[in-house]
């Protein structure tokens, strides 16, 4: 099993740190940004081993292809069988980080800030949040110009949507996630995003993330999405990390993760 035990606890610390010290926002619906979610070292690390084009496959091409037929997206999960094709040092990394965010401590804490969403969509008191079943999986991407995505609410399969934002440094700022509210406008049919009005962009900076709780009744829709990502010279680099209401084949990597964590360190007796 390839994780840093010293690494997972200063990751839970600082991250729940983190949370705790961010409020978070309703409108257009409810959500959270971060600011520093990684301790600085470890947001370098997670930069130098972003894992390179030939560990991902190409996303939806039905989806994310430009207007030469080229993909715009491209993912690689973040599950054991995957992590296999890195390095061991890269390996222990992404699995260790794979493992503080999927914790039991992490989620809790970001539901908790998401607590109006989610008590608005699970009819039950923010101290019944806890015991929402709630299953944690994570792909890496890597998104290039011409890359967009309608708004769309998310389906109610997902209960949390986070994303985690890879940049080296603030020149992409501009090409975070849109959060989106219904326009009745004509003129907003003509352009990009049809029939909605961009209401907030999450910058797109080092060290953040935001999340959302995904809502899609009547009265209220976690509309979002990102109109089509101008030239650049670069490629946009995210971790999306999505609680979903049901099980999954991978999760049994994060059963193992707890198990191994869980196990006292045996203490080695002197000569």
């Amino acid at each position: 099993m390839l994780l840093n035990r010293s690494l997972y606890c200063r990751l839970i610390d600082h991250s729940l740190n983190v949370v705790s010290k961010t409020e978070p926002q309703d409108h257009p619906f409810p959500h959270v940004l971060f600011d520093g979610i990684f301790p600085d070292d470890i947001y370098r690390r997670l930069l130098k081993s972003y894992p390179s084009a030939e560990h991902f496959v190409k996303a939806n091409q039905k989806h994310h292809s430009n207007e030469y037929g080229g993909s715009t997206r491209q993912r690689m999960s973040l599950c054991e069988s995957a992590l296999n094709s890195l390095n061991e040092q890269d390996h222990m990394l992404w699995s260790t980080v794979r493992a503080a965010i999927s914790s039991t401590e992490f989620r809790d804490a970001v539901f908790q800030k998401l607590s109006t969403g989610l008590c608005r969509r699970f009819k039950v008191g923010a101290a019944e949040l806890p015991k929402i079943p709630a299953y944690p999986r994570g792909q890496l991407y890597s998104e290039t110009e011409g890359y967009r995505i309608t708004p769309h609410p998310d389906t109610r399969e997902k209960i949390v949507t986070m994303q985690f934002a890879f940049p080296s440094d603030d020149s992409l700022a501009s090409v975070g996630t849109e959060f989106y509210t219904r326009s009745l406008n004509p003129a907003h049919y003509l352009r990009e995003p049809r029939g909605f009005t961009i209401s907030k962009t999450m910058p797109f900076l080092p060290n953040h993330a935001y999340a959302f709780s995904v809502l899609n009744d009547l009265g209220l829709k976690s509309w979002h999405g990102r109109s089509t990502i101008p030239p650049m010279d670069r490629v946009r680099n995210t971790l999306l990390h999505i609680w979903y209401a049901e099980p999954d084949e991978s999760d049994k990597d994060l059963v193992a993760y707890r198990k191994f964590l869980e196990t006292p360190v045996p203490v080695r007796k002197s000569a």
